[in-house]
């Protein structure tokens, strides 16, 4: 019933961080109902929950955690009256608070590009008394011409680059918030307009699932170990995406045991490393990134236990063809009785360079110390057309996409730390 449904559900929403126009469409909008066979309770944990899986058992479609959905909406910053596009319809629940945030289900366009999901959604949205919203099967990547110019676009799959169709379908003064890969770590962006340029107002580091067709991104998966199981994400800084690590190699160096750098800083919590893990990912291009996912529950075996351990931040490894080194963040054992007290972060090698590229970064997390820890609260990011020259930002890079060029980095700061 709907006064039991609203039990679970108002636990979730009082958790989350959100302004209070987004979280009154969180009590509104019932989460059960686009998850069916879920029920309330089980419907409203804050967590993302898959829907879809292909082949080898990863995830196509997924729900999206609510925390996560609210920082976005909250991005987003869609008032009543305005005009929304979302890319990637999923169970469409998202669709359904973005037209209340509205205040008119006419003025939000959905597509989604798996038809399946999509007639899925359709049915839910039309069940729970979200028909009046358009819904349209396709590509994303072209947006929804015929229904813009729109005040506002979300985008809510993994995107590498950015398909000029959705700035062009922006009115004046409008905003697109999206989860961009900047050198496979996910930013959930916010742009607007500025001085001939796209530039962030804000960025939140996130996970979603890439988007499909035609501007799916070049980064390539391997299997590693035994499948169904584990995936490692490959994905390029200034290397070639062919010079990544073979799947047996990569398999073997972090099936064994890890070569443990300390850094000597303290770090509250799994957001202030994944603060460091972004700065080492912009500021070491040479470097491969390895993300990695899949399934690693059941009969796994220890080395995917072992490997799955890397799964909130991923790695960093060597490219090319020479000596395998692979990295990757984690915090020092608490030595007291508080497991939420600051920790020390270290950095764990594997693999024939292991050891000597995890010495290395644990020398450049000195850096990103003295630097005052910059992280995504004070990332800027800035998208121009393919044929720009912008100067590199501060401490920061420059990536280039068939369709966009991104500077990405932290200006300047006299703050320093000792």
């Amino acid at each position: 019933s709907e006064a039991s449904a609203r039990t679970p559900r108002r636990a979730t929403v009082s958790g989350l961080q959100a302004s209070p126009a987004v979280a009154a469409a969180f009590l509104v909008v019932e989460r059960e109902r686009f998850l069916p066979g879920l029920g309330a309770a089980r419907g409203y944990p804050d967590a993302a929950v898959v829907t879809k899986t292909d082949a080898d058992g990863l995830p196509v479609s997924a729900s999206t955690q609510p925390a996560m959905m609210a920082v976005m909406l909250d991005q987003l910053a869609l008032g009543r009256g305005q005009r929304v596009l979302e890319i990637g319809t999923g169970t469409g629940y998202n669709a359904a608070l973005l037209a209340h945030l509205a205040g008119d289900q006419r003025l939000v366009t959905s597509v989604e590009f798996d038809g399946e999901v999509a007639e899925r959604a359709r049915t839910s949205l039309a069940a729970a008394g979200y028909g009046g919203i358009t819904l349209r099967h396709g590509d994303g990547a072209l947006g929804a011409p015929d229904d813009g110019p729109f005040d506002r676009i979300i985008a809510t799959a993994g995107v590498w680059d950015i398909p000029p169709a959705w700035l062009g379908q922006l009115a004046p003064g409008g905003r697109i918030v999206l989860p961009l890969s900047v050198r496979g770590i996910q930013l959930s962006t916010a742009l607007e307009r500025d001085a001939g340029h796209w530039a962030s107002r804000s960025a939140c580091r996130c996970q979603f699932i890439r988007l499909a067709g035609a501007f799916a991104g070049p980064e390539f998966v391997l299997p590693l170990g035994p499948q169904p199981g584990l995936h490692a994400h490959v994905v390029d800084g200034s290397v070639v995406y062919a010079t990544g690590p073979p799947a047996e190699a990569l398999y073997q160096a972090l099936s064994a045991p890890a070569a443990e750098s300390p850094t000597g800083l303290a770090v509250s919590d799994v957001r202030e490393l994944a603060d460091l893990d972004l700065w080492l990912t912009v500021t070491e291009p040479g470097l491969c990134r390895v993300n990695l996912f899949g399934r690693h529950e059941g009969k796994a075996s220890k080395a995917q236990h072992r490997i799955a351990s890397l799964m909130p931040l991923g790695a960093l490894a060597t490219a090319g063809t020479g000596t395998l080194g692979v990295a990757s963040l984690g915090r020092a054992a608490s030595q007291g009785s508080d497991p939420s007290a600051p920790t020390q972060a270290v950095v764990r090698g594997y693999g024939p360079a292991g050891a000597a590229l995890a010495a290395h970064l644990a020398g450049r997390a000195t850096a990103w110390h003295q630097q005052g820890r910059p992280g995504t609260d004070r990332l800027q990011l800035s998208v121009y057309s393919p044929g720009a020259e912008p100067e590199p930002l501060g401490t920061g890079l420059v990536v280039r996409r068939p369709h966009a060029c991104l500077s990405v980095g932290w200006p300047e700061t006299p703050t320093a730390r000792r």
